[in-house]
């Protein structure tokens, strides 16, 4: 497919989803700004990339976060010297704790709230700044969640971060659509990733929950699934598409989520 811009953002790049997009993109010929947090992971994730690459696409590695605005900054800046001005955002930088509302620490409640929606709301507000500045169209794609429109015990901070970025993005395509600028959002669902593994996410009564809701017969998805989404509505193929939410989640939506709290709490974790 034809993307819209040959040089493009993606935070929370270093592993996982992000690091699946960031490959796509590149293997559409758009050269990418990898974004995170922690430099070696950045730093290698952009020359795994490369390798893979051969030549074809560039990967640049950009320390920094999400929920400072200077950070923000400087990364459009870095992209723009290094790759030439981005046209294409993905904001899939996220984090989340579990636990119910009347334990859940102020701290985790501010944490997750920053960095799944001011992070994206300061990243597309210097993105599109650029764009209309220099009179360029572009596509922001938001990582949202299926917990956007399904919810489940243990996670009322982050089912409010996500239901708040699936607004700020109609908000968003509404402002900008004026000037070129089109906002999407992809909401996946079960995915494996390391970090989904790690915690225990898609793995046991978790996996048989998952799998029990899911009319495409998986337990989860793939990183490559979401960035197949993301790819489309960054393509020529999606020019007429903005404010829509895509759910890549097998279809898990439709028969909403178990209590991932109680499971957890059940296998002792």
């Amino acid at each position: 497919m034809k993307l819209i811009s040959n040089s493009a953002i993606v935070t929370g790049a270093a592993q996982g989803i992000g690091m699946g997009i960031a490959s796509r993109l590149m293997q559409e010929g758009t050269h990418v700004l990898i974004f995170g947090q922690t430099q070696a992971k950045v730093e290698a994730t952009s020359e795994a990339l490369n390798r893979a690459m051969e030549g074809r696409a560039r990967a640049v590695p950009f320390t920094g976060d999400v929920r400072r605005a200077e950070d923000v900054t400087r990364a459009i800046e870095v992209a723009t010297r290094e790759l030439g001005l981005p046209g294409i955002l993905v904001n899939n930088a996220g984090t989340a704790t579990l636990s119910p509302l009347v334990d859940l620490a102020e701290e985790d409640f501010d944490r997750v709230l920053a960095v799944n929606l001011k992070g994206p709301f300061l990243f597309m507000k210097a993105f599109a700044r650029a764009l209309v500045e220099a009179k360029k169209p572009g596509a922001v794609v938001n990582i949202s969640s299926l917990n956007q429109m399904a919810v489940t015990d243990g996670l009322g901070h982050y089912c409010a971060s996500k239901a708040g970025l699936a607004n700020l993005s109609k908000v968003a395509a509404a402002e900008l659509g004026r000037h070129g600028i089109r906002v999407n959002v992809v909401a996946p669902g079960a995915i494996r990733t390391p970090l989904a593994d790690g915690a225990g996410m898609i793995s046991g009564n978790m996996e048989r929950e998952f799998l029990a809701r899911t009319p495409l017969g998986k337990p989860c998805g793939q990183p490559s699934d979401v960035a197949g989404a993301v790819c489309f509505l960054c393509s020529e193929d999606a020019s007429w598409i903005t404010g829509e939410t895509i759910s890549v989640d097998g279809g898990n939506h439709i028969r909403g989520l178990h209590s991932y709290l109680d499971v957890m709490r059940a296998e002792g974790k």
